[in-house]
């Protein structure tokens, strides 16, 4: 017999054993260990202060409801009845509201903003409308491990706009992401 015909011959002798103990149970094992991993990470927690109030400055009472919109980098447009009030002297800062911002550096994180803000004067108010910041999707924290944010809005302003000093605050919320 060849070595062949033998293999052949001993696989047919050993499923023919097999299926004789089809009905017989073998003992599996009884238990069975496997190591699992196991980590955390620790990231810097994320601080923000508040550098510069959000100020839309000086305004001349409009006769007309408009808007003053003050951009995040600063730039100031009007509507309706709101005249451009760059040519009033400012006797205080006019510009968004800045904060410093320090998280984990190249993590990213986003920035959350209330969509409407009431500013007071006595029983007065004027609505904050449209908040924007600088932030964009995707920024991470630069080596430096900050970023300089900067926020803007628009204030809606009424026709005979009561006069004196408005005043409010607003949440700014920043989560890694």
């Amino acid at each position: 017999m060849s070595p062949a015909s033998r293999f052949l011959s001993g696989m047919a002798a050993m499923v023919c054993a097999m299926a004789s103990l089809a009905g017989t149970a073998f003992a599996a094992p009884s238990s069975s260990t496997v190591s699992g991993a196991a980590q955390a990470v620790i990231l810097t927690p994320l601080t923000i202060a508040p550098i510069d109030a959000l100020s839309f400055g000086q305004i001349t009472r409009p006769t007309a409801a408009g808007t003053v919109v003050l951009s995040p980098a600063g730039a100031i447009t009007t509507t309706g009845g709101v005249l451009t009030s760059t040519a009033i002297a400012q006797t205080t800062r006019r510009g968004p509201g800045t904060f410093a911002v320090v998280g984990e550096a190249g993590r990213a994180f986003s920035v959350d903003l209330p969509t409407v803000v009431i500013l007071r004067q006595g029983t007065r108010n004027m609505r904050l409308s449209a908040l924007r910041s600088n932030w964009t999707p995707g920024t991470v924290f630069s080596a430096s491990r900050s970023f300089a944010l900067s926020v803007g809005a628009t204030l809606n302003v009424g026709a005979n706009q009561t006069t004196g000093t408005y005043t409010g605050t607003y949440a700014v919320t920043v989560t890694y992401q």
